[in-house]
């Protein structure tokens, strides 16, 4: 007989590029912006620095947005007061200490978004010109003088400050290292699959490339690919995965939505045992005069074939040895063999007497008998997979919303109790954006 013999395998599951592609609409965000945005906009209440200046900016309407290519537009109605202080050679002039000013504008910003390689998030910010709705006037006792030009000499200065608040608001309240560390973390735990199979799915993720962030049409959209081992347990709690720092962002070329889910099954050799016996078992094969019977059926391991070993009756009383390469046929999911051939110390031992064996014959039935689905077996857990994937809320507002399209087999080998297989499960993932919390925009 083959000797029986396995090689050490040290496994490794097939890298998995988790793709996220995010489309985001701005009106949605508009919205949130608007809900969470302080009515007081900005305000100075001291003629104490350079400006002799005090102003009061109030949100005076809805903050509209568009986004486009990589920068987002703002448009903001604001009401505005100011009070010039008056001096002259250093002194205020008797009587008059300030001219007041009002009036409604729409301020327009233009920032542009990204995200460092560090994950900070980076904004700059700059303004984009103003539209007066409400033309300002100084009020002189109870009369109200257009007066224009002097808030149009006022106003760039304090634009040019509040662009820089914009971009302070963003660099301070939205810290997104601090999400990503957290969320980089929680890919480490494992989580049962929910169902009726002791299924578990565990990530190991050690990479992040993200796409610059892209927009038109009223949407906002983002690309990641997350390089993860993904593995599929059957049976077995997996142990938390030690949690790796948080890697740079290296740059993401072309954004994808596939995905990958590992999934490492066994087919016992039982089983195959089994589903040959009942394909070939107590068959009878003729060769002219001659007849044998095949009565049962063993497979295992040797090297990296596969060797099945059957007993006859008939013609030849005894045991027959062939071997041959198990493989994955992508047709109808179904493990193989090919190559099958006698083993070349039986063929040695019978060629002399039994030279009629040797037609083919029955290399091709055994071959035939030996397709083991894998369909069949891993259904269920296909199922499980597929309804968690399926809006999947990830809390902050974001909902995974995902579809299982194809299933595939990586690699084949052999232990002491089965034939194991990496299944592969491809598919389509996307992330959406429902509601989610902003930090107020803003300074009292």
């Amino acid at each position: 007989m083959p000797v029986e013999n396995y090689n050490p395998t040290i496994r490794k599951p097939e890298p998995s590029i988790i793709n996220l592609y995010a489309d985001l609409e701005v009106s949605k965000l508009e919205k949130l912006i608007n809900e969470h945005t302080d009515s007081i906009l900005y305000q100075d209440t001291s003629f104490t620095d350079n400006s002799n200046l005090k102003l009061k900016a109030w949100k005076a309407g809805l903050i509209k947005l568009r986004f486009d290519q990589n920068e987002l537009s703002w448009e903001l109605p604001a009401r505005i007061a100011f009070q010039k202080g008056i001096k002259i050679f250093g002194y205020n002039l008797p009587m008059i200490d300030s001219w007041e000013y009002t009036g409604q504008i729409r301020l327009r910003y233009k920032t542009k978004l990204a995200i460092n390689p560090d994950w900070s998030l980076k904004t700059i910010t700059h303004s984009d010109g103003y539209v007066w709705t409400k033309k300002p006037a100084v009020k002189i006792g109870s009369v109200d003088i257009p007066i224009t030009f002097v808030a149009n000499l006022v106003l760039p200065a304090y634009l040019r400050i509040f662009s820089t608040q914009i971009d302070a608001v963003f660099a301070n309240d939205f810290d997104f290292k601090s999400y990503a560390k957290k969320g980089w973390g929680m890919l480490f735990q494992p989580f049962k699959i929910p169902g009726d199979y002791n299924a578990w799915l565990s990530i190991n993720p050690y990479a992040v490339a993200i796409l610059p962030v892209q927009g038109s049409l009223g949407h906002i959209r983002l690309g990641a690919g997350i390089t993860s081992e993904v593995m599929c347990l059957m049976d077995q709690v997996p142990s938390p995965g030690r949690v790796s720092p948080l890697p740079e962002i290296e740059p993401l070329k072309l954004a994808s939505d596939t995905f990958k889910i590992n999934l490492l099954t066994d087919i016992p050799y039982t089983t195959i045992n089994r589903m040959i016996k009942e394909q070939m078992g107590d068959s009878i094969f003729t060769f002219g005069t001659r007849r044998i019977r095949f009565e049962n059926f063993r497979v295992y391991g040797t090297n990296e074939k596969m060797a099945v070993e059957t007993q006859v009756s008939g013609s030849i009383n005894g045991i027959l040895y062939l071997t041959g390469v198990p493989y994955f046929n992508a047709e109808d999911t179904t493990l193989r063999i090919r190559e099958l051939k006698f083993d070349i110390k039986t063929r040695s031992l019978a060629m002399r007497s039994s030279k009629w064996l040797f037609s083919g014959k029955i290399e091709r039935a055994v071959t035939r008998s030996v397709a083991i689905p894998f369909k069949s077996n891993i259904a269920g857990i296909e199922q499980q997979i597929s309804r968690l994937i399926r809006h999947y809320p990830l809390g902050f507002g974001f909902e995974l919303n995902g579809k299982l399209s194809r299933l595939s087999v990586s690699e084949l080998f052999l232990s002491p109790e089965s034939v194991k297989a990496n299944v592969v499960f491809s598919g389509r993932l996307s992330l959406g954006l429902g509601q989610t919390i902003n930090p107020v925009i803003g300074s009292k």
